[in-house]
């Protein structure tokens, strides 16, 4: 990387950010053409972060007040990349059978593979998660 930056304390920095619920730092920390995908919606869900992922990162702390995000673990890859494991969640608003009853704090796993550019930017982040758990809280907000 041109700066010689760490990418695990870059990535560290995004997701405090994230727990944080400071979607403006996020941004920072990600290129100005930065793209994304969240696979569980299609794997045409390829958007930018700006105006597209960025909503997603909006609204979880809407959707959940006490959101939250915790690494578990993070992988150093090839070419500037990043692999973490997080969980992230807070008090569920709607039973996630199997997981969590309506009322009580959950966290979700999510994998995400994320890459930077040369100017120690994220330039690509992808995100995987249990479709069922993160479906059912998308249902009580109905």
């Amino acid at each position: 990387m041109s700066k010689g930056l760490d990418v695990k304390s870059v990535t560290k920095e995004f997701f405090a950010a994230y727990d944080a619920h400071d979607v403006e730092s996020m941004l920072a920390l990600c290129a100005n053409d930065a793209q994304g995908r969240y696979l569980p919606y299609g794997k045409k869900s390829f958007m930018p972060i700006r105006g597209g992922l960025e909503q997603i990162w909006r609204g979880f702390p809407q959707a959940v007040a006490d959101f939250g995000v915790e690494i578990v673990e993070m992988i150093s890859g090839e070419d500037n990349s990043v692999t973490v494991q997080a969980l992230l969640g807070g008090t569920m608003p709607a039973d996630v059978p199997g997981i969590v009853k309506k009322g009580e704090v959950g966290r979700i796993a999510h994998a995400y593979i994320i890459r930077y550019n040369a100017d120690d930017k994220i330039s690509r982040l992808d995100c995987y998660w249990d479709n069922t758990a993160i479906n059912a809280i998308k249902a009580s907000a109905l």
